[in-house]
């Protein structure tokens, strides 16, 4: 559609377009409700009017109606979801998902391949749990290694290492800040792939 700006004054054909119908009608009954609203309801009735904003004036190719992008983000919260799989690769993507190599290969060429995406949320997540940013108890290293999907300290800390220029005996609360970043670079990816 454009800039939104551009939309200013402008009408569009509720007709064709069944979100904007109901984009409409929610304008026009919010209008008159407001005044009997409290500050939570109005903060409520403003995330769904943003909602139906969204999804009235967005194109059909960047909706949820775009089944490539819908799909790209299910992978990524299946991979997020099973991090502690030793199985998961490239074979399970394609059973989970019903889809060839091709087209998972083509979704994480940007981050250097599946197998690097996968080990560097694997790794993300060690940090967070290292750094206690997912909280619980200090966990052994060995334990933490295999929630996140290691069969092998050894290969567990010489990965960790390289990512993050330190041994992971080392991390302790200090580590949190970037940790926090570290689960922003998950969500920036999957806006991304919007």
């Amino acid at each position: 559609m454009g800039e939104v700006g551009d939309l200013h004054k402008s009408v569009l054909p509720r007709r064709d377009r069944p979100l904007v119908r109901l984009f409409s009608d929610h304008i026009r009954n919010v209008r008159h409700c407001l005044d009997g609203t409290d500050e939570e309801q109005r903060n409520l009735l403003s995330v769904a009017t943003v909602a139906l904003c969204n999804a009235a004036l967005t194109p059909v190719s960047d909706s949820g109606y775009n089944r490539p992008a819908v799909a790209a983000i299910e992978i990524r919260q299946f991979i997020e979801a099973n991090l502690d799989r030793t199985d998961l690769g490239v074979e399970l993507l394609c059973a989970r998902f019903g889809l060839s190599r091709t087209p998972i290969y083509a979704l994480f060429e940007p981050e250097g391949g599946v197998m690097t995406y996968i080990r560097n949320r694997r790794l993300a997540r060690a940090m967070r749990i290292l750094s206690g940013v997912e909280g619980g108890d200090a966990r052994r290293i060995s334990s933490v290694a295999y929630a996140c999907g290691y069969e092998n300290l050894k290969s567990f800390s010489k990965a960790f290492h390289a990512r993050y220029g330190v041994n992971p005996r080392d991390v302790d609360a200090s580590f949190r800040v970037g940790s926090r970043w570290e689960t922003g670079t998950a969500l920036l990816s999957w806006i991304k792939e919007l």
